[in-house]
């Protein structure tokens, strides 16, 4: 997948005498062909007009892997034109669509996964290397693009895991987390921008007030409450969060609220002042202010990006 089919297919994208279809994005909900192991992986032939589905997001994290012919996946920052063989991460929550490429067929496995399930206590200090609380897990696309070693493994993996779960012979649950696992390993080895973890505290200890976080994001969100669920001072608890994650407790859930904001003004025909207060932010100014910060553009501009994209 060169740059230039990338820039291409973000051409195309734009180019007259394409069909697109209005802005209509939603929560997709995914319904797990097995519970246990929280994944879903069917296989998708698009032979239908040319033109744009509509955008979507959910909060498993998206595998893509081209079988036969071409398509074209957009998120709002990037667009992706991926040939037989090409592999593509969407994070979790990330806005995207995607479009038939030129030729006559196009076949490709999609696999849907929550990864928490598959890191057990042994290798948990590795689970926020994948949980992106530092960075979104599609700059690793970087990798498929450039390794051509790592794109073949990750393909191969993922057609294994299309096949067991297509078959659920037994111990297809072993077979299911040893392949997935062994994507996650290629991506968490081959990465050159990672930091090392093996000396930072295990996020899981963390849970708690993560859940709280989330709980709260609509509404008052108070750091004395978070010290209470892990009996930590607050001067401790202050130190320790950012140590762990990486960013102040403050940092982190405005980061939080400017993302909900973000999903909110693409799927909902609110006000802007009406976002700013779903997700917690009464003053308007700080909002903006917020928002700007985290995406280099207004709330205003964010939204008319998107109906041009659309």
């Amino acid at each position: 997948m060169a740059q230039s089919e990338v820039d291409t297919a973000y051409a195309d994208m734009h180019g007259k005498g394409r069909r697109m279809i209005h802005l209509n994005d939603h929560v997709e909900p995914i319904h797990y062909q097995s519970d246990l192991l929280a994944i879903k992986i069917i296989e998708v032939r698009n032979d239908w007009e040319l033109g744009l589905l509509r955008w979507h997001y959910h909060k498993e994290l998206e595998f893509i892997y081209v079988k036969k012919g071409s398509v074209v996946f957009h998120t709002v920052d990037q667009s992706y034109r991926l040939h037989k063989g090409d592999v593509l991460l969407i994070g979790s929550n990330q806005l995207h669509a995607n479009q038939r490429s030129d030729c006559d067929e196009a076949v490709y496995l999609v696999m849907h996964v929550k990864l928490l399930p598959y890191f057990e206590p042994a290798i948990t200090p590795y689970y926020h290397y994948f949980s992106e609380y530092h960075r979104p897990l599609s700059e690793l696309n970087v990798i498929f693009r450039e390794n051509d070693e790592v794109r073949r493994l990750a393909g191969q993996n993922i057609r294994h895991i299309f096949k067991e779960m297509q078959s659920q012979a037994d111990g297809f649950e072993i077979a299911v987390s040893l392949y997935l696992k062994q994507i996650l390993l290629s991506l968490y080895r081959n990465d050159r921008k990672r930091a090392d973890v093996r000396n930072r505290t295990d996020l899981h200890a963390l849970q708690p007030v993560f859940q709280y976080i989330d709980r709260q994001l609509t509404d008052k969100i108070e750091m004395k409450e978070a010290c209470k669920l892990l009996n930590m001072s607050y001067s401790y608890f202050s130190k320790h969060f950012k140590e762990v994650v990486g960013t102040s407790f403050i940092e982190y859930v405005n980061f939080k609220r400017i993302h909900m904001a973000e999903r909110h003004l693409a799927t909902k025909s609110a006000s802007i002042n009406e976002v700013a207060r779903m997700v917690g932010l009464e003053n308007i100014t700080h909002f903006y202010r917020l928002f700007q910060k985290y995406n280099g553009c207004t709330p205003k501009q964010y939204v008319a990006r998107l109906r041009q994209r659309g």
